[in-house]
């Protein structure tokens, strides 16, 4: 199961959403994950989206992404940034978060295209509206115990620093996560043999990723699963919890 989404309580009291799990009716492994990052503010990154892009450059630079003069910090005063990372080192208010929604937010925040939203998942939606067809390049990541998506960062910095346009950015951004769902599920089936993949969780409303994702996975072999009747995101949580209680009750 690869569940991709904005916000879910974990197991461990953190927040999921870039979740790999080998799992059925009666339980779940949790096989790995999006890395954790802060996320100064709580529920209040879903609207500022350039508070996810701060923790994520913050995580990979440390204080010296100050000096990466990135556009989108030239519109957020300086004493609101410096009090986030105040916020994340003290740790206060800043749950630690594995979301794929948190991700799309950072980019788009980084890029500059969507630091504000004016509503819910404005961000990761105007990132895949703006993506280039064609492009066939990704950005790195490291797959182990964790996800890590500092490599794709550093990355994304050194493209906006060439100026590529956002367009590009983005498609490039899109082909890291269809190769990111392929290495997890090929990881997966390396070490347990199994191959059938269910793609679910909100970020999955994403055709860009969803399609691409399909196409690898089918192409390598992969029994894929996915959303006809019910919906990706949070439409479709009530019937999952009344399939896993049904089976508990036998």
């Amino acid at each position: 199961g690869i569940s991709f989404d904005g916000t879910g309580l974990g197991d461990d009291g953190h927040i999921w959403g870039g979740e790999i799990l080998i799992c059925d009716l009666e339980g779940y492994n949790r096989f790995t994950h999006f890395g954790y990052v802060p996320m100064p503010g709580g529920d209040k990154v879903t609207k500022e989206p350039w508070r996810s892009a701060v923790s994520y450059l913050y995580k990979t630079f440390g204080k010296d992404f100050y000096d990466l003069e990135l556009d989108f910090l030239k519109s957020i005063p300086r004493y609101k940034t410096d009090m986030l990372l105040e916020a994340i080192d003290k740790k206060i208010n800043s749950p630690l978060s594995s979301s794929c929604g948190r991700l799309f937010d950072a980019v788009s925040a980084l890029i500059n295209l969507c630091p504000v939203s004016q509503f819910h998942a404005e961000a990761p939606m105007r990132l895949e509206s703006i993506a280039r067809e064609n492009i066939h390049q990704a950005y790195s990541f490291h797959l182990n115990d964790t996800i890590a998506f500092d490599p794709a960062i550093r990355e994304i910095v050194a493209d906006l620093q060439q100026h590529v346009p956002q367009s590009v950015i983005a498609a490039k951004f899109h082909r890291t996560m269809i190769n990111v769902i392929f290495a997890s599920a090929e990881k997966v089936r390396h070490e347990t043999g199994l191959n059938k993949v269910v793609l679910s969780g909100g970020s999955f409303q994403n055709i860009l990723m969803l399609e691409g994702a399909v196409k690898k996975l089918t192409n390598h072999g992969f029994e894929v699963f996915v959303h006809e009747k019910v919906p990706a995101n949070d439409g479709g949580i009530a019937l999952g919890q009344l399939a896993i209680a049904a089976k508990r009750r036998k």
